[in-house]
């Protein structure tokens, strides 16, 4: 048998295969790493949060905090959700009555459907959240509207922003209330 003249023709007997450079590149152990992570995972957090409080059969556990009743917010939502597909159903009928009986005969079909997504559009601008899951989704459902081509007059056009800051100062102040 062939004996190793030196330490470099022999695999180190201290590591393992798996502690290779290659295999799993160091850490960078320091703090700004530690927050960038820690921030990241909040973020993702939060954002999970929102996406599971916004699907329409989210048990209560992600809506509700565990001693307090459901938040507003989520009501606020589904409502302006469903006066906004009406409107927009309403406006496709009022297409199909005005080419077929010609233009103006027919504003009537969207005026009652437009004041009802107006007023939900109101009153889920104005109302503050009562819990974090709460925030996380009416921030994120604002941000939908405001980035889809179809909704985003809603927010520059409609917000007050007035309203709008007001409900989310009251929404922060509610959140921590209930956090503490």
């Amino acid at each position: 048998m062939i004996q190793a003249d030196s330490v470099l023709s022999t695999p180190p007997t201290n590591t393992s295969a798996i502690d290779h450079p290659m295999m799993f590149p160091p850490r960078d152990p320091t703090r700004r790493r530690f927050l960038t992570v820690a921030a990241v995972g909040s973020f993702v957090g939060a954002g999970s949060l929102a996406l599971a409080a916004l699907a329409p059969g989210a048990p209560q556990a992600v809506t509700m905090p565990r001693h307090s009743r459901p938040d507003p917010v989520f009501g606020l939502i589904e409502a302006h959700r469903k006066a906004h597909a009406a409107h927009v159903a309403s406006l496709e009928l009022q297409n199909r009555f005005e080419r077929r009986y010609g233009s103006g005969h027919g504003s009537w079909i969207s005026t009652q459907p437009c004041h009802d997504e107006d007023d939900a559009f109101g009153a889920m601008i104005e109302a503050p959240a009562t819990s974090l899951p709460g925030l996380s989704a009416k921030l994120a459902y604002l941000q939908g509207l405001g980035s889809e081509f179809e909704t985003e007059w809603m927010i520059e056009d409609r917000a007050d922003a007035g309203a709008l800051v007001r409900s989310f100062a009251a929404s922060i102040a509610n959140v921590f209330a209930v956090t503490s």
